[in-house]
């Protein structure tokens, strides 16, 4: 007969939910689970989109939200946003008490709830780590995993990168990503007709969905947010220059958002495109039914990668913030130059779509890891010995011999 396990879950972001629907939806049918969802970070953040009311419309309780952002749009609102949400974190799972917490890729909040886990002696479950992006994520990514008791991983590269960090293996799963979950969903029981203006009031002009469109999801890069104003312009100036709708989303909230969110509201209020209409957000699934019904996603969200891969979607990837992430033949990666990116439209939009990859999992993620997390008997890591890092055996043979 299993015991019951107590299971905690921190979302701090639209894209947080997107990545562990189908584990929290798994979980919470489990008999032998109770499930806590913590809401806080940019989920509670009105201009960023809140989360409470989609958990709820699916049928997901949140157990407790807390509002933990210090804004401004630059690297010192993130690190004290991973300050104050380490307080808030460890005081909420304090209260809990769970038998384990599931942190999830590499937001800077992911480290803070995996900080004040480790030190309330809580066994961390961690999704989506072994990634290579080629920004300030990979710290969070791989420190977090140092952290981490349990690894969940997308892909058989990410599961080896773990590993060679020194984690043991039997410890390491490669599942997929649970947002592949959705695509896979999606492509076999969307709506090829959907329009999100039907029920999602944004601003600009309404769009024609049968015609080709565009979905543009542009976010800041935080090791160059002073620049981010520019380079939107970049990306504004190649899609003004096209005659193709779009759908223009807004960015998340790292460093740079206030540069990235100027120069997209000065586009709309001056030039007042005729063909693009501006979101804040969309709940997960109609987000990636728009994605999957366009011709092309442009801008640098890692959606362009992972489930536009399974789609077997257009994707054009600008400039640096995914430059290291595996990816299949789908994506186009091109630097953030107004010539570049109007080519790549071009190249995208005439391209009719790619052949679907499995590189980011089967569809079958959040089954996979809800199982392992209820039937797992859950415990705390060792310490590292030399001998867990390949290659380490020679000096821990010489160590010993001296």
């Amino acid at each position: 007969m299993r015991m019951t396990k107590h299971i905690a879950i921190c979302l701090t972001s639209r894209g947080n939910y997107a990545r562990t629907g189908t584990i929290l939806h798994a979980l919470d049918e489990d008999p032998d689970v109770d499930l806590d969802i913590i809401v806080g970070g940019a989920s509670v953040v009105r201009k960023y989109g809140t989360l409470t009311e989609m958990l709820k419309e699916d049928d997901l309780e949140v157990t407790n939200t807390f509002h933990n952002v210090i804004e401004g749009g630059k690297p010192i609102s993130a690190a004290k946003t991973t300050g104050l949400s380490m307080m808030e974190f460890a005081n909420e799972l304090s209260s809990l008490e769970p038998d384990a917490v599931i942190t999830i890729a590499d937001r800077y909040e992911t480290m803070a709830v995996t900080l004040a886990a480790s030190y309330l002696n809580i066994p961390v479950l961690h999704t989506q780590g072994g990634e290579l992006t080629g920004s300030i994520d990979d710290k969070v990514r791989h420190a977090t995993t140092k952290m981490a008791d349990y690894h969940f991983v997308s892909t058989e590269r990410s599961k080896q990168i773990v590993e060679h960090l020194g984690e043991e293996p039997e410890r390491v799963f490669d599942v997929g990503c649970p947002s592949i979950d959705l695509a896979k969903d999606i492509l076999e029981n969307g709506n090829e007709t959907y329009d999100p203006q039907d029920e999602y009031d944004g601003t600009g002009s309404d769009i024609n969905i049968t015609d080709d469109y565009l979905v543009i999801q542009y976010h800041p890069v935080p090791t160059d947010y002073q620049s981010q104003y520019d380079k939107t312009w970049e990306v504004i100036e190649a899609v003004d220059d096209l005659d193709i709708p779009a759908f223009w989303f807004w960015p998340n909230m790292d460093a740079g958002t206030d540069q990235v969110s100027k120069a997209i509201r000065e586009f709309r209020n001056r030039r007042q495109p005729d063909d693009v209409k501006f979101y804040i957000n969309l709940r997960p699934r109609d987000y990636l039914t728009v994605v999957s019904n366009s011709a092309c996603l442009v801008g640098n969200s890692s959606v362009g990668i992972r489930e536009c891969s399974y789609l077997g979607q257009p994707s054009l990837n600008i400039g640096e913030r995914q430059m290291h992430r595996e990816r299949a033949e789908n994506v186009i990666n091109i630097p953030c130059q107004a010539d570049d990116i109007r080519d790549g439209i071009e190249t995208q939009v005439a391209s009719g779509g790619y052949q679907r990859s499995t590189l980011y999992g089967d569809g079958t993620a959040g089954e996979q890891i809800a199982e392992l997390i209820a039937e797992l008997d859950i415990e705390r890591k060792g310490p590292m010995k030399p001998t867990d890092l390949p290659g380490m055996e020679l000096a821990a043979e010489q160590q010993l011999s001296d």
